[in-house]
Formats: C-alpha cells, structure tokens, sequence
C-alpha cells in the first residue's frame, strides 16, 4: 500500500537521523540501493520521502558513497528517476556539505553523454537553491561549468545553465560576488533571441535573478541598446526585459536612466539656428536637476 510504503520509508529516514550507528554502514548503503528503486513510484509524496531520507542517511554515514550511488544513477534514460536523483543530490550538499559533493558532480559533467550533464546542471540549480547564501564560496569554482554550458549548442544545457544561474544570483546578493555574475550575464545575454518558450523562460528567470544580485542598473544599460532597434521582433524581446526590469525594481532604475542634455546647453554649430534659439522659446528642458544629489 501506498501510504504503508511511505511511512515505512520515513521510519527509515527517523532511524538514520536518530540511531544510526545501531546499523551498519554496508547496511545502510543496501538501503540507498532499494531507494534508488522507489524513485520509479507513481506518488509524488513517496519519491520526496525517498529524497529526503538520502540526505538522513549521508549525514549519518557520509557522503562518499552514497553519492557515487547517485552519479551512477544519472546514466540511466528515465527522465523521472534522473530529476529525483538530482534532488536527491541536492539535498546531500545541503545536510552534508556542498563541498563534499561540488568536486564528485563537476567531474562528471566531463562524462561526454547529454543526459549525464543536464542533471549535473539541473542539479547544480537545485543546490544552489537548497543551500542559500553558503553559495558564495562556490560561486568562482562553478563559473568555467556554468559558462562552458551556455556556450553549447544544445538548448537544453543552455536552459539548464541559466535556471542555475537565476537561482546563483539570488543566493549571493551583497556578498561582493559582482564580477562573476557580470561574466555570466554576458553569455546569458547572447540567449535573448531564443524562440523556445522554455528557454525564454530560463533566459527572464536568470535575468530576474541578476537583477537582484547585479542591480536593475547595469542590466538597463544592457538593455538600452535594443529598446529603439529598427527590427521589431528585436524591439519586442527588449521591451520584454525592460517591462520585466521596471517591475522588478522600478524605483531603482530612476538612477541608472541615461542622462539626455537639456536643449539650452547643446552646443550649437549652426550660428543662425543658435539666434534663433534665443528669440523662440526652449523645446525641450530633459534634465530634472531636483532629482540631483548635491555633494
């Protein structure tokens, strides 16, 4: 019975948190390799009992082994049982520690295989989102990963990479991580023009988290260039990110708005149009000198 299943895995998952030593550790790794099963279940509610109690069973015998149980699963073609093994991941980096599972997943993104690398990617998004601002000592070790990513020809990695991303930025806000996120916003931003729906997804996702790591200010300025292009289908997607940006954070932007000379002190070439200047009244006054900060 489903629900019997369930709670059984949970007494496991009690036990490994509260008396695990009672068990011996090729035990528990005997487990692990039962669990690894029930992620095929058909109930949501049993694969993240399962999940969960991965992350019991590697604080109380380490990480190692059970996450080399982990990274063989992600070879296998069921979509289901590579997402869960990627929580399952996800969730040993947070009990554990990330530093105990960042080396082992990053050498297997070398693995030449799709499948292998997109769960190392997705992941790599979930552990950054488990693990909070502890980011921001990983941040410069996952950057080369995360932009050789975003640099494949495949839309998935790309996808992938930029949750990831969106998720990183988020994580180490005002931790002075600005140069990293810099570097990754110039390959996120080469996606703008993709046509998948998911993808575009991914590309605002990681651009709204940016926007918070990096500041509305600086994406402006990337997105100023394209905001007036003769193109529509290029003016489209910008006034997209823009809209996005100005709901995000649309009393930060008032700051970083290009500054427009007022008509009165553009210098004039044309000798008669400057005369004429004079005698007519101003066209146009841009500069709001209330909002300047005097010093």
């Amino acid at each position: 019975h489903e629900k019997v299943q369930e709670k059984c895995i949970g007494l496991v998952g009690c036990i490994a948190q509260l008396g695990a030593e009672h068990v011996p550790t090729h035990e528990w790794m005997h487990i692990c390799f039962e669990l690894l099963e029930l992620f095929k279940a058909h109930t949501k509610s049993i694969r993240r009992t399962a999940i969960n109690t991965f992350g019991y069973i590697a604080k109380a015998i380490g990480s190692h082994d059970i996450l080399a149980a982990l990274l063989n699963n992600l070879k296998v073609q069921d979509r289901q049982l590579r997402v869960c093994t990627t929580l399952a991941i996800a969730n040993v980096s947070e009990t554990c520690s990330p530093l105990t599972v960042l080396p082992g997943l990053m050498n297997e993104y070398r693995v030449p295989e799709l499948n292998v690398q997109n769960s190392v990617l997705k992941a790599l998004a979930f552990m950054f989102e488990y693990i909070g601002d502890k980011s921001k000592d990983y941040i410069y070790a996952v950057t080369p990963l995360l932009e050789s990513a975003l640099m494949d020809r495949d839309l998935v990695h790309r996808q992938t990479a930029m949750t990831a991303i969106g998720h990183l930025s988020l994580a180490v806000f005002g931790f002075g991580c600005e140069d990293a996120l810099c570097n990754l916003l110039n390959h996120v931003w080469t996606n703008i023009f993709e046509t998948s729906p998911h993808v575009i997804q991914a590309f605002i996702s990681a651009i709204e988290g940016l926007c918070v790591g990096l500041g509305p200010g600086q994406l402006l300025y990337y997105t100023l260039q394209g905001l007036f292009h003769p193109a529509q289908q290029v003016r489209d997607i910008y006034w997209k990110v823009y809209n996005t940006l100005y709901i995000d954070a649309q009393d930060s932007l008032v700051a970083a708005y290009p500054r427009i000379i007022d008509d009165n002190i553009r210098p004039m070439i044309n000798e008669t149009e400057l005369l004429k200047k004079r005698i007519e009244k101003l066209r146009n006054d841009y500069a709001r000198y209330e909002l300047d900060y005097i010093m």
